[in-house]
């Protein structure tokens, strides 16, 4: 959500999305019934396109997505008649990413959950094992000190808890899937509002964040995108002309071994880059999924192809 300032991290859970469940560990598979039967057979045949096994929730045989990020509150004007009297005159709440996580959720094969970046504070998984309930974890608008730290009830206590930035590379290292989107919060950001540079969760990424105050490219002229591998799962089948226009990204630094799926034309400045880490997989998105660096990416005709593509190799081995 490139370009949006919020508060985002200090308030309560303004929309709880996600509920803590306990123990968060995997569950041994049930016996498969003639649906679930139906659902490994359709995950075998699309996996067969993508070079790999799908893997499936242990119980729903679904992709199970957690999507954390994208929010903002705005709050409205606020006036004062005396030290005793005044008033707040309305508290707006978006999510940035409601287009494709709503189309996402009316995918019968993903099971998708979602906490704002504030949620996120208190609520996102602790450990490796509770992050195991998903199959793949994306990052997008979303600060590292919201991962890191805690809520202030758990500030007054030594240890807080677990490091979950720990947790998310131990994750991805175990078997899951990662992704981190642009935005002013994510990777290095604006100001260094994302501060992901030096982080465990940079380690499961396929690029570094740099190490500069403001990682940012605006580029309200437009910037458009050059293929490099049209042949990879993630991109087949897409026509890329015209290409879809970006209003902005960050900019990253590719690491050894990684490989970039596709870059701005303009610039020469990575877009989508791809790699392992342990037994998982991981991508970097440079720019945003929504607006304002996404507005015209958004409105692309292969926009929602595209990330479910993404999901897809993601989860697959």
């Amino acid at each position: 959500m490139g370009g949006r300032l919020s508060s985002r991290n200090q308030g309560a859970g303004a929309r709880d999305l996600l509920s803590r469940g306990s123990g968060g560990g995997i569950q041994r598979r049930p016996k498969l019934t003639i649906q679930k039967t139906v659902s490994w057979i359709l995950g075998a045949l699309i996996s067969a396109s993508l070079g790999g096994v799908v893997v499936f929730a242990q119980t729903s045989g679904k992709i199970r997505i957690l999507y954390v990020g994208d929010s903002s509150v705005t709050l409205g004007a606020m006036g004062a008649g005396s030290n005793f009297s005044y008033s707040q005159n309305g508290v707006q709440i978006e999510v940035a990413a409601e287009k494709i996580l709503n189309a996402w959720r009316k995918n019968p094969r993903f099971e998708v959950s979602y906490l704002t970046g504030w949620d996120a504070l208190a609520q996102f998984p602790e450990t490796p094992e509770a992050l195991h309930r998903y199959d793949v974890v994306l990052l997008s608008d979303v600060d590292s000190d919201s991962l890191v730290l805690y809520p202030t009830e758990r500030s007054t206590h030594a240890p807080m808890g677990p490091n979950r930035l720990k947790s998310i590379r131990e994750y991805v290292r175990q078997g899951g899937a990662l992704v981190m989107i642009g935005g002013y919060s994510t990777f290095t950001g604006r100001h260094n509002s994302g501060n992901y540079h030096g982080t465990p969760v940079e380690e499961a990424l396929p690029v570094n964040c740099l190490a500069v105050n403001d990682d940012r490219m605006e580029t309200p002229e437009g910037v458009t995108v050059e293929v490099k591998e049209a042949q990879h799962p993630i991109l087949r089948g897409i026509e890329w002309t015209p290409s879809p226009v970006f209003n902005g990204y960050n900019r990253l630094e590719v690491k050894k071994g990684a490989e970039v799926l596709a870059s701005f034309k303009e610039t020469g400045d990575p877009l989508v880059v791809v790699g392992t880490f342990g037994k998982g997989r991981s991508m970097a998105f440079a720019s945003d999924i929504a607006p304002h660096w996404g507005a015209g990416f958004q409105e692309w005709k292969y926009y929602q192809q595209f990330w479910e593509q993404a999901l897809y190799w993601l989860v697959s081995r």
